[in-house]
């Protein structure tokens, strides 16, 4: 049993060890647990602690003497069910001074620009999460696209296209011509795209336009390094060579 999935539940090691121990021998004591887990005393004292805020173990008191029992498994769901509901509590009175502190940010009538960098597969992925929340629902992106993304993203490759089925995000895409013999791509693929001519376009660099900014990511560095650049008037830009584009694409 693979009992570290449980650390993905939000217990600690410690926390694992005296759990799975009182579900293998029942009803105990602290002093035949404290040997029977094989760890410093006042770790298991505070595992038992934080176990029953948590829920997951209960306790009798026999003859002075307080005797630990674990909860039934299933417990463990219902206290991730609970962490979710406090993380949506959480967000609901954080939006909630959102507009306050956007309120208070300085004012300039000059443009934004600013630029951000992004490394490695996390910080790509983490980049399109925000793209996706910023969009939501009904929002828009143009992709110009080498057609790497699938292999790059792996398994998230399928949650992407997933979310944006579900948040209504319009894409359209333009492809490199050889993306045409990715069939699985192509029909996996959530949103519009077309194909132009060779030599239109340069992979394997990807370009993803939406409201003001442009994310430009090169696949070919090690680890994969990511731009977001904020700016209407360059976002303008590409966006009216995607259109011009897009005309004479091929479907």
């Amino acid at each position: 049993m693979d009992t570290s999935l449980l650390l993905k539940a939000g217990l600690t090691k410690n926390e694992i060890k005296v759990y799975v121990i009182l579900l293998e021998i029942g009803e105990s004591t602290s002093g035949p647990l404290i040997k029977k887990v094989g760890i410093n005393s006042s770790k298991v004292y505070e595992s038992l602690e934080r176990l029953g805020k948590k829920g997951l173990i209960s306790y009798v008191k026999k003859t002075n003497k307080r005797y630990f029992r674990a909860a039934n498994p299933e417990r463990i769901l219902d206290y991730i069910d609970e962490k979710q509901r406090n993380l949506e509590e959480e967000k609901t009175e954080i939006n909630k001074i959102i507009h306050e502190l956007k309120a208070g940010m300085k004012k300039s009538g000059e443009e934004l620009q600013e630029a951000t960098i992004f490394v490695g597969l996390k910080g790509y992925r983490t980049l399109l999460e925000n793209m996706l929340s910023e969009l939501k629902y009904g929002g828009k992106y143009l992709a110009f696209a080498s057609g790497m993304l699938k292999e790059v993203l792996g398994e998230y490759w399928f949650i992407f296209q997933d979310k944006k089925k579900k948040y209504k995000i319009k894409a359209r895409c333009l492809w490199d011509p050889k993306v045409r013999k990715q069939k699985d791509y192509l029909r996996e693929y959530y949103g519009n795209g077309r194909f132009i001519s060779k030599g239109s376009y340069l992979s394997p660099v990807d370009l993803w336009i939406f409201n003001d900014k442009i994310i430009q990511v090169s696949y070919t560095t090690k680890p994969i390094f990511a731009v977001l650049i904020r700016s209407k008037g360059l976002a303008q830009s590409y966006k009216e060579l995607f259109e011009t584009l897009w005309r004479i694409a091929k479907r």
